[in-house]
């Protein structure tokens, strides 16, 4: 079989005329970067609804996630309150039930589920790639540790960094 007309054969449709164009697409999209940016118009944080668009929207957002690092220390601290008061009850009776036992351990598996949980999502917002993003968790950790941290903490280092698990 000859194919060797096809090599000279111009077509209607090039490069140039196709339109790659979707109804409804202004250009608006959430930019998705794999490579540091300090550039914050069309990013979106996770969600495809929490598309950052304005100035106010770009303000906004750094508050929230800032507040939502803070967070995350808030809630290790309560966890672990929580944590050493349950296991000084449960030294205080002389013999904890069995259920008493699997009740705590219960609990703890569930609270620490959404630790990592929380955890994992703040990563996310980190993986954004985006600098201003990428701080604002890092002053809200520190903010929610100097907030919350415990300065009499029994703690080792390991077990207090800002970490997905």
């Amino acid at each position: 079989m000859d194919h060797s007309q096809h090599a000279n054969m111009q077509t209607s449709m090039t490069h140039k005329a196709m339109d790659h164009t979707m109804p409804g697409m202004d250009g608006d999209r959430c930019s998705m970067n794999m490579l540091f940016t300090w550039d914050w118009k069309n990013t979106c944080i996770v969600f495809k609804w929490w598309h950052i668009k304005t100035p106010t929207g770009f303000v906004i957002s750094l508050i929230a996630v800032t507040l939502l690092g803070a967070l995350y220390e808030l809630l290790k601290s309560w966890f672990s309150h929580w944590e050493r008061n349950e296991l000084a009850t449960l030294a205080a009776s002389n013999s904890p039930s069995a259920s008493q036992e699997r009740k705590f351990k219960l609990k703890r598996g569930l609270f620490y589920g959404f630790q990592v949980l929380f955890s994992f999502w703040l990563m996310l917002v980190f993986m954004t790639y985006n600098g201003w993003y990428m701080l604002a968790v890092a002053v809200g950790a520190g903010l929610g540790n100097f907030v919350w941290g415990s300065s009499g903490s029994t703690e080792s280092g390991s077990a207090r960094n800002m970490s997905c698990h």
